[in-house]
């Protein structure tokens, strides 16, 4: 009878353990994400000498996403809550302009663009 005092005691410590380890009222553990996601990242490298300027066209409308220097990355967040087609305008400074094809972008994606050093290589432009 003793035993199962003990083993139930133990269980109750262990229980009342696990529960005063979670989360306090009103924290956020570090990686969780509250709702549903509502941007997505454009992730650009520029392996191109010139400096590039680039736009978000969503449902006909252009957007400035920011430019990039010659030779580097960056990095852009665009409001996002539907899925929904993106194009992305790519100027080079002094430079042609390209258009992307196309891309279906749902919230909460991570677009990679790579901008070629010889820009008339780009074939995924039109």
């Amino acid at each position: 009878m003793r035993e199962s005092r003990a083993l139930f005691a133990l269980a109750a410590v262990l229980v009342s353990s696990a529960c005063a380890s979670s989360n306090r009222a009103g924290e956020l553990e570090p990686f969780t994400q509250v709702g549903p996601p509502s941007s997505i990242r454009v992730i650009v490298q520029n392996l191109n000498f010139s400096e590039a300027r680039l736009y978000a066209i969503r449902r006909g409308m252009r957007t400035s996403l920011g430019i990039v220097g010659g030779k580097q990355d960056a990095e852009f967040t665009i409001d996002w809550s539907i899925p929904d087609p993106l194009q992305i305008e790519i100027h080079l400074l002094a430079g042609p302009t390209c258009t992307t094809r196309e891309l279906q972008a749902d919230p909460g994606d991570i677009i990679e663009l790579q901008i070629a050093s010889v820009f008339s290589d780009s074939q995924a432009c039109r």
